[in-house]
């Protein structure tokens, strides 16, 4: 397996995760998306260009008190707002489940995120149901004080 950058060579047609939205995403939005610069799309590649999995990430700007809220401590003083990465979708196939992709797949975001010239200071993440949520809190994310469907994490 090799994470790469969403290509016409990859075969999209098959993937099947079980969320409707991502499925129709990687298959019909994804590539439009990449091509406008709106989104980075990565995928989990698989012999014979199957995809095992893939992320979409955008730039994001957070204010620290929707971090913390308005007692929370200050994880930067200086600044009010944090550039940020939004990885607005992770996703593995079902028949791909178990096999560690997802976990390559984050370690994946994080690595690039790092390695990025423009350097981050935080990867927010969208929460779409239960085992998301336990997966995220499991890799050090926290939630939003009052958007219980989004969580972060540091990344410095």
């Amino acid at each position: 397996m090799k994470i790469e950058p969403l290509m016409l060579t990859h075969d999209r047609g098959t993937f099947r995760c079980g969320i409707p939205s991502f499925d129709k995403y990687i298959r019909a939005q994804a590539g439009r998306d990449a091509a406008k610069s709106l989104a980075a799309i990565y995928v989990a590649e698989l012999p014979g260009g199957k995809i095992a999995g893939y992320y979409a990430l955008s730039c994001a700007t957070v204010l620290l008190p929707d971090l913390l809220g308005s007692g929370g401590q200050r994880i930067v003083s200086r600044y009010p707002a944090l550039t940020a990465a939004r990885l607005t979708r992770l996703a593995v196939d079902k028949r791909h489940r178990g096999q560690g992709y997802a976990g390559a797949l984050l370690r994946d975001v994080v690595e690039r995120l790092r390695a990025s010239p423009l350097k981050p200071m935080a990867l927010i993440a969208e929460i779409q149901n239960e085992g998301a949520r336990f997966f995220l809190e499991h890799a050090g994310f926290q939630s939003f004080v009052d958007q219980p469907n989004r969580a972060f994490r540091a990344l410095h």
